[in-house]
């Protein structure tokens, strides 16, 4: 802009709507208007968005003017916020240090030969700090007499580009070159003080006015050793280039100096907000940065910026200014060696061929021969396992071979372990790379935060690229808002586009509605597109419809999918395109149910054999009923005491167990600590180890619910006492007397 006004000024034009997020949207090539609405609504403020670095510009003999706000071509990670201001007329030997800082958000670049040297001028915005700090070097004290100020000139203001600092990284960085320079940029930012004293530069002439009863007064005096300092910020509402100057006097040993400062100040931004429809509106530096002081409102309260929580976007734009630019090409995936290329095809030939433990020996071979794709193959082999550790171990050696896609895997398994500040970090490199399925999962973490406004923005943005699943978990954020129309919409819409979570959901939509055919027609749909989830919503159907061997058929092909019940290795984890974009615990996924379902099924058939099998499955999936179900077969059909404890002790310490299911299993394992007592024995392990249980239990239930259950509950503690005393741990009784005591009971 600097050296060709009208092709720049109409680059900056179309450059701006990307501080709306506007760019994001015409990129994507999206014309829906909501979707307009929702990034304008949410990126307008925001203001953290780094557009490509222009080519230095030539100096400048006479640049042409530039209307206001139509400033730079270029906008920068501010990374020096704060810069120092050369001091006039002091001379060397004074016995005190005089600094003057300034510190802004904001500033718009001036271009190289604009100003009085050969490099650009950083002229910060309206309402900055201007840091003045006098330091009484020796014994003698220093005052500050007085300060004023005095507007020289206003200049046409031609600019090269704006410097915006960042509060955090942007939720959405497209450019990866931008990384370093945005977390330079927020590793420096620092919230603007309140200002002490008011620079009016628009006064005539320009006042220095204290801010508030408690702003220091002057004459200020600095006692010898000490230091002083004053925060003043300057004010005006021109648009043009403001030169100013500050002085002040200072007396110390008898001496009098009057030094000055030169500095600039403008009230141009450089931001507009620009309307759909048309029509655009300045956007002034309070807005953006509402800890720039402004003399016509209430200084913030803390807190009361809300900037943080808008979505921001940050990312290169074309020349033209129509689309996003994704910054310089990113490197090609290392190139597979010989080697590990013939490994890794291996392990595709065996995994199609359903040899999954050739499969893994391969691909691991293949990484290890230096194959990235092979490392990523690994990984997701592992990941559908439930092995969790392993699968990141190989997804991380993958990305070291610039696999760009396994970003989006780490970051879905972290979520999986909880690690949600991992998460985000591999969901935010992954969208970087231009990976809308990150953008969906940075979407689920947000949810499972309770952000659901930025949960919203993300699947919004994820669904209008092209992501399915993002429609979906929209659809359900939506419709637990109460907003059942939009939500029944975006199911239908992914439903149609192959999503078959989504017809599960549009199933149960139907079924509520009273219309059953419908309902059938979508949960068969989602079933026989593979989604586990809807074959077992459509197998409960064609149960109570009578239709139990057709419900067989679907929960058999549901369960399978947890592996041979016989030698489980692991909970399941979602295996469906994009590693799980909903998020389901093992417990509650299709396969458990579905285990549990045909497990119950065979064993009204009178197939206790295959009953048991699948109920093993479902309770090592964590199905909390399937769980108890197990133990009751472990102690009733095989007489299997340590087999029926161990179940039953996953079920004491899940929370997720019902309290009246919590409350019969503790009581059955009292009872069976008295069937097992043998009271001519000095000691009754398997009877110790039962009501060692039971106390487990019963402390479980006393804290939920101490009146209905503080009985029972001293009862299994004084048996316990007795167990443990004839077995020689006296440490054990003494603690079990003692919670006696607490309850206020006395030990048997």
């Amino acid at each position: 802009m600097a050296s060709a006004p009208a092709p720049r000024g109409a680059a900056l034009a179309t450059l701006l709507p990307l501080v709306l997020g506007g760019a994001v949207l015409l990129a994507s090539g999206t014309r829906a208007w909501p979707a307009w609405a929702a990034v304008v609504a949410v990126s307008v403020v925001s203001g953290a968005v780094a557009l490509r670095r222009a080519a230095p510009p030539k100096p400048h003999s006479a640049p042409a003017r530039s209307a206001p706000d139509e400033g730079g071509s270029a906008m920068y990670a501010m990374q020096r916020p704060v810069r120092g201001v050369p001091t006039n007329g002091l001379p060397d030997d004074v016995p005190y240090t005089l600094k003057v800082t300034t510190r802004s958000h904001l500033a718009v670049i001036g271009p190289p030969g604009s100003g009085t040297g050969s490099e650009a001028v950083h002229i910060p915005l309206t309402g900055h700090n201007l840091v003045f700090s006098l330091t009484a070097d020796g014994p003698y004290e220093v005052t500050l007499v007085r300060l004023e100020a005095r507007a020289t000139r206003h200049a046409s203001l031609v600019a090269d580009g704006i410097s915006m600092a960042h509060r955090r990284v942007p939720d959405m960085v497209y450019s990866p070159d931008l990384l370093e320079s945005i977390q330079r940029s927020v590793e420096a930012f620092e919230p603007l003080k309140r200002p002490d004293f008011e620079v009016r530069l628009d006064d005539g002439p320009a006042t220095v006015r204290p801010v508030g009863e408690d702003a220091p007064p002057l004459p200020l005096t600095v006692p010898g050793g000490e230091s002083a300092t004053l925060v003043l910020t300057p004010v005006t509402g021109s648009g043009a280039w403001v030169h100013w100057r500050l002085e002040a006097e200072i007396e110390c040993e008898g001496r009098t100096h009057t030094p000055s400062w030169d500095l600039t100040v403008t009230a141009t931004t450089g931001m507009v907000v620009h309307h759909p429809g048309g029509g655009r509106t300045s956007t002034p530096v309070h807005e953006l940065y509402p800890d720039h002081w402004d003399p016509s409102a209430p200084a913030p309260e803390p807190g009361q910026d809300t900037a943080n929580e808008r979505f921001e976007v940050a990312a290169h734009i074309s020349a033209d200014g129509t689309g996003v630019l994704r910054g310089p090409s990113r490197p090609d995936p290392d190139p597979e060696p010989p080697e590990g290329l013939r490994l890794r095809e291996a392990g595709d030939r065996h995994l199609a061929a359903g040899r999954v433990r050739e499969a893994a020996d391969a691909y691991r071979a293949a990484a290890e021969a230096g194959s990235g794709h092979g490392a990523f193959a690994l990984g997701k082999l592992l990941h559908e396992q439930g092995d969790l550790v392993g699968a990141e171990r190989w997804y991380e050696r993958a990305a070291e071979r610039r696999i760009t896609a396994v970003f989006n895997n780490l970051g879905m398994a972290a979520l999986q372990r909880g690690d949600t500040d991992r998460a985000e970090r591999w969901y935010r490199r992954a969208m970087d790379e231009g990976d809308w399925t990150a953008v969906d999962g940075l979407g689920a973490l947000m949810a499972g935060r309770g952000d659901d406004a930025q949960a919203e923005t993300l699947w919004k943005l994820a669904a209008d690229n092209g992501q399915p699943n993002a429609a979906q978990n929209l659809a359900v954020l939506l419709n637990r808002q109460g907003r059942t129309a939009e939500a029944e919409a975006l199911w239908v819409r992914a439903a149609e586009a192959g999503n078959a979570g989504a017809a599960v959901h549009l199933g149960f939509l139907r079924h509520e509605a009273g219309d059953l055919k419908e309902a059938e027609r979508w949960w068969r749909e989602s079933a026989e597109r593979g989604n586990s989830q809807g074959a077992y919503y459509f197998g409960v159907f064609l149960a109570r419809a009578g239709r139990t061997d057709e419900a067989e058929r679907w929960w058999r092909q549901a369960a399978g999918r947890l592996g041979d019940p016989e030698n489980f290795t692991g909970s399941h984890m979602p295996t469906e395109r994009g590693f799980g974009y909903a998020l389901v615990q093992a417990a509650a996924s299709g396969e458990a149910l579905s285990a549990y379902e045909l497990a119950c099924l065979l064993d009204d058939k009178g197939d206790r054999a295959g009953a048991e099998r699948w109920w093993t499955a479902a309770a090592r999936a964590g199905h909390i009923e399937a769980v108890l179900r197990v133990a009751q077969v472990a102690m009733n059909d095989h007489d299997d005491l340590d087999g029926c404890l161990r179940w039953l002790r996953i079920a004491v310490e899940d929370k997720r167990t019902p309290l009246e299911r919590l409350a019969t299993a503790a009581g059955a394992l009292h009872r069976l600590t008295g069937g097992l007592y043998d009271g001519t024995r000095p000691d009754n392990p398997d009877a110790l180890a039962a009501c060692a249980l039971a106390v487990d239990a019963y402390e479980r239930l006393h804290g939920q619910d101490a009146t209905a259950y503080e009985q029972p509950y001293g009862q299994v503690l004084d048996s316990y006492a007795r167990l443990s005393r004839e077995a020689g741990d006296l440490g054990a009784a003494d603690a079990a007397d003692r919670r006696l005591s607490a309850l206020g009971l006395r030990p048997g």
